[in-house]
């Protein structure tokens, strides 16, 4: 996952492309639900256990080919666990914890080296599995083995932050090419997270130029983002990815500006940890308790006059009790 924490600053990157999209209509300053059909959600309040939730939830718990961590990020600092993950409350928590001795993570580089990264954190991540269910003969077709997920719709998710000021919770849409971050950050390191940005990241295969869109948002007033629930959206289309903040709109980017590729995406919920930096923290490791990222909900809708095509993901039946 790719990230830069931007104070109060918008950075938006552009060049001009071969192809330009129509001109749209503003995206509406409040986000409303009408004429959307709900296509899939986790309540995580169905499932009897966390070996129930395991077994028939459309989650994977750790990056796509075994990866306990995210190689091509310097400043991560987590090992990927199932055992960071729990249920409580009807709600899935993922909790980030010190671990007693760093684990030396082994990894061969995209240049083919063999090099090591040294982890101090065991935190929770999923992400839909490989034979997630996708729309076949609706438009959310995979267009590569192993893609799956939903081409665009209505993402959200309902969630508390981690209270840790090195944790870096996010959700986020990813097909390989596009990269979109419905939420990202939430870094406390100057008192409680107030902060977190909105990303779309666009890396087309070389010689094409990677392109992307940044921006942080401040939570000003009230309670900080670990104290309490907020809701963080984004509409995705063929011409603008739009997010919003607890239904208000927070910016849109149009596909003129910034392009995506038109594939299903992975979804995804991670709670990163960054690596101990006095500059950033007064606060030594050991001397934090653990950061739970707490999520009541995932959601994603598709209108339902069938405009960007509509799957429904059935959550499977629990397995008779013996």
């Amino acid at each position: 996952m790719f990230f830069r924490l931007l104070l109060l600053i918008l950075l938006l990157v552009a060049s001009p492309g071969a192809a330009q999209p129509p001109a749209t209509e503003p995206a509406p300053r409040r986000l409303s639900y009408q004429g959307w059909g709900l296509a899939f959600a986790d309540e995580f309040d169905t499932y009897s256990s966390l070996a129930d939730f395991q077994a028939r939830s459309p989650w994977q718990f750790h990056p796509d080919g075994g990866a306990r961590t995210l190689t091509n990020n310097a400043v991560e600092d987590q090992y990927y666990e199932p055992a960071a993950l729990s249920l409580q409350d009807g709600r899935l928590v993922l909790t980030a914890t010190r671990l007693p001795e760093p684990i030396v993570y082994p990894f061969r580089t995209a240049a083919g080296t063999d090099t090591s990264k040294l982890l101090h954190y065991q935190s929770g991540w999923i992400s839909t599995r490989p034979d997630f269910y996708t729309g076949l003969g609706l438009g959310d077709a995979p267009r590569w083995p192993l893609n799956r997920g939903f081409e665009y719709g209505l993402f959200e998710i309902r969630c508390r932050f981690g209270s840790s000021s090195r944790a870096w919770p996010a959700f986020w849409l990813f097909n390989g090419t596009t990269e979109i971050d419905v939420f990202e950050g939430g870094s406390n390191a100057l008192g409680r997270p107030r902060l977190f940005s909105t990303n779309v990241h666009h890396n087309p295969a070389p010689p094409a130029r990677s392109r992307t869109a940044q921006a942080s948002h401040r939570k000003a007033f009230g309670p900080s983002l670990d104290q309490e629930f907020h809701t963080y959206s984004v509409v995705w289309t063929p011409t603008a990815v739009t997010f919003y903040f607890d239904g208000r709109r927070l910016r849109s980017i149009p596909a003129r500006r910034l392009p995506t590729l038109p594939a299903p995406v992975d979804i995804i919920a991670n709670q990163a940890m960054l690596g101990y930096s006095p500059a950033l923290s007064p606060t030594p490791p050991e001397q934090e308790p653990p950061s739970q990222f707490e999520i009541e909900y995932i959601r994603v809708y598709k209108p339902q006059d069938g405009s960007l095509n509509r799957g429904h993901y059935v959550l499977p039946a629990p397995s008779p009790t013996p």
